[in-house]
Parts: structure tokens; sequence; C-alpha cells
């Protein structure tokens, strides 16, 4: 091979890497998985976007940033299936509502996210904020308590080179297409929500008893490595950052305590966490009251939707009922739109319905009081949750409280 040739085939290979550059950043800006470029945005083409299975705190903050929202939903997973911004008690807010909540975070990720907001200039009007009682409580063994929990974000990465060019943005470009009529594909709405879709083909296969028995073992395991003797105070710490973060902001914060299922209560009484549980709602109630405290304009309101009701106590089919639905509840772990709905309504319409320290023996005695029914109704649900703690497999030095 002559050098002239060889200049020619190096020439001819660079032009080869260069259109296969070109062509990979053009599918990935034209399709947009990540809704970032808006492009191109055609229904049947890529108007249906698929879940976020990376960069999911950057991407969401992106769209954030972008729409300006009036009114943001902070949270977990519970917060993102259940919380729709299109719900229609949202009907009347001025402004674009946008479902910020991250599965598998917490308050740190919340505070940040509203830090971010703030700084750039955007100032919500309304936050509603999901807290997380599991995120409160203590772990069994010190040496763990520290460790960077799973899926917290990594705020210092350059996603959006790799958002933009890589093979797995490819991937998820071609994923988008495949989606678009695929009423069973894990997607996620323009303004954050995620309806779960996905879960409508686990249910078709397994039913909805399989759905919550697998969650039940897997929160059984998780509340055994609770110490029920004590809750930490760092995430009391980020709430409180956050409160005077949005209060100073003039933003109205609405703390929401999630509707668990009955089971999930069942469950924390077998485990001995119910006292901790009262404790943790009156110390929400005092670090509310410390920030209004020390800013006379705040406006935060707790709203407590735990409990054993009508919508908490929905009955589980049976192993039998493959074809039984529920109207309310995924699983125990995660409620339906169709409650997010009703939550969202009380929460914008009943404003002076909230948790504070001249309601909470009347709430506390609302919820006793609905235990007794939803057991009546519902044995099964506590004898079941019984079942799953023996007293034996608690570490030692642990005892009930």
């Amino acid at each position: 091979m002559t050098i002239f040739e060889y200049r020619r085939f190096l020439l001819a290979l660079c032009a080869c890497m260069a259109c296969g550059v070109l062509a990979t950043v053009a599918l990935v800006v034209i399709v947009d998985p990540y809704g970032l470029y808006r492009v191109v945005d055609r229904p049947g083409f890529n108007a249906v976007k698929p879940g976020l299975s990376r960069y999911q705190v950057q991407i969401k903050q992106a769209h954030a940033l972008r729409l300006r929202p009036r009114v943001i939903i902070l949270g977990n997973s519970r917060a993102e299936i259940g919380f729709d911004p299109a719900a229609p008690a949202f009907a009347a807010a001025h402004g674009t509502v946008y479902n910020l909540a991250i599965p598998g975070t917490g308050l740190g990720t919340s505070h940040h996210q509203l830090v971010q907001l703030l700084a750039a200039g955007v100032k919500p009007a309304t936050v509603i904020l999901g807290v997380e009682f599991m995120d409160f409580l203590a772990l069994t063994s010190p040496s763990t308590a520290s460790a960077k929990p799973a899926g917290a974000p990594d705020w210092q990465a350059p996603w959006q080179f790799d958002a933009l060019f890589s093979l797995a943005s490819v991937r998820d470009a071609i994923h988008t297409l495949r989606i678009q009529h695929d009423a069973e594909a894990a997607t996620l709405s323009p303004a954050g929500f995620n309806p779960l879709r996905d879960y409508g083909a686990h249910v078709r296969i397994d039913g909805y008893h399989k759905m919550f028995e697998q969650r039940a073992r897997e929160n059984a395991a998780t509340l055994k490595r609770k110490s029920v003797t004590a809750l930490t105070q760092e995430d009391f710490q980020l709430l409180r950052a956050l409160l005077v973060q949005a209060s100073a902001s003039d933003a109205a914060v609405k703390l929401v305590i999630y509707p668990y299922h009955a089971q999930w209560l069942a469950m924390l009484e077998a485990a001995g966490l119910w006292p901790l549980f009262e404790q943790w709602k009156a110390q929400l109630v005092r670090e509310i009251a410390g920030v209004e405290a020390s800013h006379p304009g705040a406006a935060i309101t707790l709203h407590d939707f735990s409990g054993f009701g009508t919508y908490n106590c929905e009955r589980i089919p049976a192993a039998g009922e493959r074809n039984a639905a529920t109207r309310w509840y995924w699983e125990a772990g995660h409620f339906k739109k169709a409650l997010g709905d009703v939550v969202l309504a009380r929460l914008l319409s009943q404003p002076g319905l909230g948790l504070d320290s001249s309601s909470l023996v009347a709430n506390t005695r609302r919820i006793a009081a609905e235990r007794l029914e939803c057991m009546a109704t519902q044995p099964g649900v506590f004898s079941s949750a019984t079942k799953m703690f023996d007293p034996r497999d608690r570490p030692r030095g642990e005892k009930p409280l």
C-alpha cells in the first residue's frame, strides 16, 4: 500500500467514524428518549417516553428548570407513582405542575432538588412533599447507617454528554420507538408522573395476591433491620432545612404522610415499630412549629393519610383469584393514581384539616377506631403480618417498646 493509498484509507475510516457519530447523535436527538431536546414530538413516533433507568434526578431536574413549575411534587416512588400532575385537583393551579419524585431516594435528594430550583430562579408557589417514615428509622447496625443509600444521585456526573452520546442512549432511543403502542411498557409522562403501566403485565400474569405477598416479604426484611428504639435525627435536620428554604422563598409546603395500606401498618405493629410511628408524627409536628416560630410567614401543613380506613383497608385478592383487581393499591408499597387523586383533592380543597399539636390525640383515636373495623372485616391482614415477625429473630439487645 502506497502512502497515498494509506492516507485515503485513513480519511475514509475517519469519515465513516464521523458519520457513525453524527448518526448516533441524530438518532438520540430526534427520537429524544429523555425529552431533553424537543426537536421532534410526534404521536406514534416518540411522544411516549420510556421510564428513566439512569440519570433520573438530573433529567427530571432539567425538565423542571425548563418548565419552571408553580407546583412541585417531591418524594420517593410512592409519590412518583401516586401523584399525577394531571389530576383534577390541579385544574385550578396557576401554572405548571411537575412531579420531581425519585424512587429510592429520601429527603437529601428532595432538599437538593429544591435548592437547585431556587438557585436557578425557579420559585414554586406550592411544594407537596411525601415524608417517608422508613427514612427516619435508625438501623440496628450502626456500622451501616452512614453508607451511601442505593440509588443516591451523583450530582457531579457528566450526564449531559453521556445522555447524548452513548450506547445506552441509542438503546433507549430504539426502545422509545418500540413502546409507542405498548400499553404495558414502563413510561414517564411529560410532567414526571410514572403511571406504572408495566405493572399491568405482572398483574395479568401473576395476579394481585402474589404482588402483595412479594412486597410484604420485602417490607418485612427491611423492617427487621430497623431499630425499634430510636429515630435518626439526620432526616429531621434535612426536613428542617427544606422547610426553611421553602419558607424563605414564600412557598407553601404541604407535607403528606402517605396512605399506607393496612397490611403495611399491620407489619409495623408486628415489628414493634408502632410507638415510633406515633413518636415520628409528633416530632414532625414539633419541627413544623419550630420553623413557623422562626419564620412567621411560613405556610406549612402536615396531612396524615395513614390509617385503616376504607381506602387503606382495601381487600387483598386471594391466591386463587387471578382475575380479581384492586382499585386503590398496586400492592402495600404503592397506591394507585385513583387513590392519589383522592389524596390530592383533600390536600388542596381542605387546607384546614392538617395535623398539628391540637389534633394529634384525635388523630390517634381515629386510627385506633379504624383499626378495629379493619380487623373485623380483614382479619387475615393482621394475622399474616404477625406470622412474618418472630421475636427470636430480633438482633440481640433490641427489645420491643
